[in-house]
């Protein structure tokens, strides 16, 4: 009988394959120590007497020390730690989710057993000490995804690495993690004074805006989120499949994940902000103690996140008061950009990283009094433009006014519009446009400067209202949140708003520059309801000739929508407005 695979997730192209190794070989490098560890951590209250150990790992200098102490919770991941470890370990072949380009190879090598981001730390001069959250990989327990249970776990890290390598220096801690290892090592920060420094790729600051944008839930990334949670246990035993049962979530969390996907989830949703705010930093008791004078923070993430809310970051960076912060904010998806840092080939993630923690922990280097990095879409290989914190980034906002929609695009102009007007379509179709063709694999795209391209000339006026602009004849650069002004009367009681802007072309080869969703849930049908929502942060250089065009349509496969069948209108009242912000100007390098 053949051993079953785990079933196929999003994340095997960002993180490793769904299988995950069995080893690291021992012989493969010599200069620094390396071993295995079992770390002991409280026993899980659902399994009275059933202990509890993470699968550790560890990699260090020679010598007496003392040394700078880096400890990584792992990625979401089912071979966890071992993303710190063995990095790519694709054969030689397409990247994974990435179609070979005819005018690009894309070809990535075998990377050795052994290579990685944890010897490259250990070779920096630190302790790199990883782990696998209880529930992954090697770990024994149940996961309650970054609750307080696996925040308390963090500490105990700590006091094993402590404990047991007495060339650690305990005032010199740092914490380091990508995707779900960086929202691990904000909270475990925030719960242990003990940390000095943390490096958070791939962030989330608030998981509720993640889970629910505007009233909307991103079913889709939940799903991958919840995939990861549904495989056999490790190692796959043949004989006993689990499928689909998600085996390793505690009762608590295995509750809230099936009130989040019930018809009735409003009904629960205090639970499940709750829930949320026990594991986002930016929850107010949470931020409060990761605010303080002696902890710096770096964050990275990617103005086309699928998973968490790249405004939430931004305004967790923007609301620390400590002056040791920097925001790193690249083209691409979540993961996309720090994949080959993990594998030990350097990205700017970790590159910033090595950097961040050089300064904080050794005293090397210095400030060069930029806060904010970022790269403008769709130039992920060019020099990050810098800027000394977020404010002087964003550009003023431009509003555009929407003109009446029919058929044929509205116009979006600077003069003011008067005039009453509605639009009626049809609600509950899925249209050309969508946020992208897969979830992390378009991102991975973007990030090799293979944006997806989308037909905006095919979307179907039946389901979906659009406003065009005129051609800008100079490059513009739009950096900040795009925001809609618009009143929608729907012929039920709810309906789910997708909006997008364009970067258009000839309708046939455009680009999506950011999007947003936002859901009504009125007490009566065709009742006319004013929306004001903000889109997806931004950072995106319109070539001169293009134009920019926003459609609105009420389905997205992203989304779990409260859209039916049946008609929206869109309309400006009289004395009304309806507009489009659109921060924005001509274009400076």
């Amino acid at each position: 009988m053949s051993v079953p695979q785990y079933p196929s997730s999003a994340f095997d192209s960002v993180y490793g394959p769904s299988a995950p190794p069995r080893s690291v070989k021992s012989g493969v490098i010599s200069d620094i120590e390396h071993f295995s560890a079992r770390v002991p951590v409280d026993p899980e209250p659902s399994q009275p007497g059933k202990s509890v150990e993470l699968d550790a790992y560890c990699a260090m200098p020679k010598g007496a020390g003392p040394f700078p102490v880096v400890i990584l919770p792992s990625p979401l991941a089912p071979m966890g730690w071992r993303s710190y470890w063995m990095g790519l370990t694709y054969p030689p072949g397409p990247m994974p989710g990435v179609e070979k380009s005819e005018t690009m190879s894309v070809e990535v090598p075998i990377i050795e057993d052994g290579a990685g981001l944890l010897p490259v730390l250990a070779r920096a001069g630190y302790i790199a000490f990883t782990y696998s959250e209880r529930g992954l990989a090697d770990s024994t327990g149940l996961i309650d995804v970054a609750g307080p249970q696996g925040q308390r776990d963090g500490s105990a890290v700590i006091d094993f690495v402590l404990a047991n390598l007495p060339s650690a220096d305990p005032s010199r801690i740092a914490f380091v993690g990508a995707s779900y290892g960086a929202g691990q090592s904000l909270l475990i920060a925030a719960q242990d004074p003990r940390v000095k420094a943390v490096a958070a790729m791939s962030a989330w600051a608030d998981l509720a805006a993640g889970l629910f944008e505007n009233n909307t839930r991103h079913m889709q990334a939940f799903l991958a989120l919840r995939a990861l949670f549904e495989r056999e246990p490790f190692p796959p035993n043949p004989d006993k499949p689990t499928l689909p049962h998600p085996t390793y979530l505690n009762p608590e969390t295995a509750r809230i994940f099936e009130r989040y996907m019930s018809a009735d989830y409003q009904a629960h949703m205090p639970e499940l902000l709750e829930f949320a705010a026990q594991r986002s930093p930016l929850a107010p008791d949470i931020f409060e103690r990761l605010d303080r004078p002696d902890l710096a923070i770096l964050l990275c993430t990617y103005w086309h996140e699928t998973l968490f809310s790249n405004n939430a970051v931004v305004e967790f960076f923007n609301k620390l008061s400590a002056p040791a912060k920097r925001l790193i904010v690249q083209v691409g998806d979540h993961g996309a950009g720090e994949v080959t840092g993990l594998a030990g080939l350097g990205s700017r993630p970790t590159d910033t990283m090595r950097w961040w923690l050089d300064y904080h922990l050794k005293g090397l280097g210095e400030l060069d009094g930029n806060t904010v990095v970022v790269e403008p879409m769709h130039h992920p290989f060019r020099a990050a433009d810098k800027f000394p914190d977020w404010d002087a980034f964003v550009r003023a906002p431009q509003r555009f006014h929407l003109r009446t929609p029919g058929r044929e695009p509205g116009s979006m102009t600077r003069e003011p519009d008067t005039k009453t007007w509605e639009y009626a379509f049809t609600a509950g179709t899925n249209t050309e446009a969508e946020v992208a063709a897969a979830l992390l694999k378009t991102g991975q795209r973007e990030r090799l400067a293979l944006p997806l391209r989308y037909q905006t000339a095919d979307i179907a006026p039946e389901h979906a209202v659009y406003w065009r602009s005129d051609v800008f004849p100079q490059r513009q650069r739009i950096s900040g949140e795009v925001r809609l002004n618009l009143t929608v009367k729907p012929a039920n009681k709810s309906v789910t708003l997708v909006a997008y802007l364009f970067d258009v072309n000839d309708g046939k080869n455009d680009r999506i520059v950011t999007s947003a969703a936002y859901t009504l849930q009125n007490e009566q049908a065709h009742q006319p309801t004013m929306v004001d929502f903000g889109f997806q942060l931004t950072d995106y250089d319109l070539p001169p000739g293009h134009s920019l065009l926003l459609v609105v349509d009420t389905k997205d496969k992203f989304l779990a929508d409260e859209s039916v069948a049946g008609s929206v209108t869109v309309l400006q009242p009289a004395n009304g407005s309806s507009y489009v912000d659109i921060p924005m100007g001509d274009y400076q390098g």
